[in-house]
């Protein structure tokens, strides 16, 4: 595929150069390296052999992009992959507005520079094509057809870089699955499309999103695999067309786990996807991508269960030491989860309370039996130690980084709306607003439950408490909202 192919590698970096170089004359290129941008132009001078220049953004002497400019001037034919480990939109567009044939963001993935050195070599020869017909200028209407296939590579280019845009944009909330099939009826323009899970024991994919047009499902809920269909897919063409339908296997670590299946397109009067090598390879890279974000998500949930694990085991042994505090959490959290959702908090807000929620008094942990249990009211001193529990809690969630916005949302939990709070005096919309939403919650099942040293308070005494104290210790938007919430499930008005 690269075999045989000169390539120049420019890196400041030597131990990026070296992999780089063992990695491609593995693959039968032949390598070339330069450490400055000034060595690099020399090279280009000497060899004019050279097809593809891997080029990092960052160099001692000359920017990349810059430098870019320069190539383009030592020779127009020689395609340019940009490597940086910035993903800033703007230096990406510049670069590919200056010639750039691709980009690849660091650390490098040695199976997409496979993938990007192909797709570079593919639009030099293209490029080369066109030097020749301008040179001779013999066959007008080849250089019209070489045009348009310059302009089906910008087409494409773009395509790839929204395709890219559209998977970057997928947090941990997002549904991987569901936004990949719109993400391919979106790009391929099609009648419909979806993604099957395979169930490799009983040979059956099983429908689990689909997009088409209109409202009647047109795709199959269960398919039954032969093993024909299988050796198709493990051929070099990593695809199967079945009853005018594409099917694309995803791929984990070697292993099929499901399929992207596509339907005709809107435009093709009929005509099957399968029949148009671009729209295979535009499908072909959204799988590669959906691949990568369904294993990162495997791993971020298999990483977040054991460190909640953990934390829940820290909450166990707190509750064995104060029975309060579990139910309250609990609680807490089943409030704050619900006024979160009447404020139109995002899904990730929402979800990082489901998280804090459960575990902010964490930090009581380090409380000392003797203030945690007392039965009666505490000291000052006493009460200046309790204050420590929200710090406490943020420095054990700090340890683990997925949890950095719920360490944050801990530590400002009993901080008030007038900056009169604890522990850093925060006002307003400087506290974290699910830390705003927690307090209020934490407060009104504080007030309306039994402790060691008092009586509970009646509700709707505790939500006139609240009204009382918007606007200096909670939230008065928030404060409104929660009193609504629960004047509807019958507080405050006679239930």
């Amino acid at each position: 595929m690269i075999s045989g192919a000169n390539i120049l590698v420019v890196d400041d970096n030597p131990d990026i150069i070296e992999s780089l170089t063992d990695f491609l004359r593995l693959n039968g290129c032949n390598v070339f390296s330069a450490f400055t941008g000034k060595a690099c132009i020399d090279l280009l001078r000497k060899n004019k052999e050279i097809e593809v220049v891997i080029l990092d953004v960052g160099l001692p002497d000359v920017n990349g992009i810059a430098l870019l400019d320069m190539i383009k001037v030592e020779n127009p034919t020689v395609s340019v992959v940009i490597v940086t480990g910035n993903q800033s939109t703007d230096s990406i567009v510049e670069a590919i507005k200056k010639g750039a044939s691709d980009f690849i963001i660091k650390p490098v993935e040695f199976e997409k520079l496979i993938f990007t050195l192909i797709r570079a070599l593919k639009e030099r020869s293209l490029l080369i094509e066109k030097e020749h017909y301008f040179q001779r200028l013999e066959d007008k209407k080849k250089i019209e057809l070489l045009n348009r296939e310059l302009q089906k590579k910008i087409k494409e280019l773009t395509t790839m870089y929204h395709i890219s845009n559209q998977f970057n944009s997928i947090n941990i909330f997002t549904d991987v699955y569901d936004r990949m099939v719109q993400i391919v009826k979106d790009v391929l323009e099609v009648t419909s499309c979806g993604y099957y899970i395979f169930d490799n024991n009983k040979g059956e994919m099983i429908l689990y999103s689909e997009k088409s047009n209109g409202h009647i499902s047109v795709m199959d809920k269960t398919i039954t695999v032969d093993k024909r269909f299988l050796k198709l897919l493990e051929s070099g063409k990593k695809y199967a067309l079945r009853k005018n339908r594409l099917f694309v296997p995803i791929t984990i670590k070697g292993e099929c786990i499901g399929f992207i299946a596509v339907d005709t397109k809107k435009k093709g009067v009929g005509s099957p996807v399968s029949n148009e090598e671009e729209d295979i390879f535009l499908l072909k890279l959204i799988a590669e991508k959906a691949s990568t974000h369904i294993e990162n998500r495997i791993l971020y949930e298999s990483l977040f269960e054991s460190v909640f694990k953990t934390l829940t085991s820290l909450m166990k042994a707190i509750n064995k030491r104060d029975a309060y505090t579990e139910n309250h959490c609990w609680r807490v959290t089943e409030m704050a989860v619900e006024l979160g959702e009447r404020l139109g908090l995002k899904d990730n807000e929402i979800g990082a309370i489901k998280v804090a929620g459960p575990i902010h008094d964490l930090g009581k942990i380090g409380i000392p039996d003797s203030i945690l249990l007392k039965p009666d009211r505490l000291t000052d001193e006493e009460y200046h130690i309790m204050k420590t529990h929200p710090t406490m809690g943020e420095e054990i969630l700090n340890r683990f980084d997925i949890l950095s916005n719920e360490a944050s949302i801990i530590r400002h939990h009993h901080e008030r709306f007038d900056g009169s709070g604890y522990p850093n005096a925060l006002k307003g919309e400087e506290i974290p607003v699910s830390s705003r939403i927690i307090s209020i919650c934490d407060t009104f099942d504080a007030m309306t439950t039994t402790r060691p040293y008092r009586k509970a308070v009646d509700k709707s005494y505790a939500l006139e408490e609240i009204r009382r104290c918007k606007n200096r210790q909670f939230d008065p938007v928030i404060a409104d909202c929660f009193i609504e919430m629960m004047q509807e499930k019958g507080v405050g008005n006679g239930g």
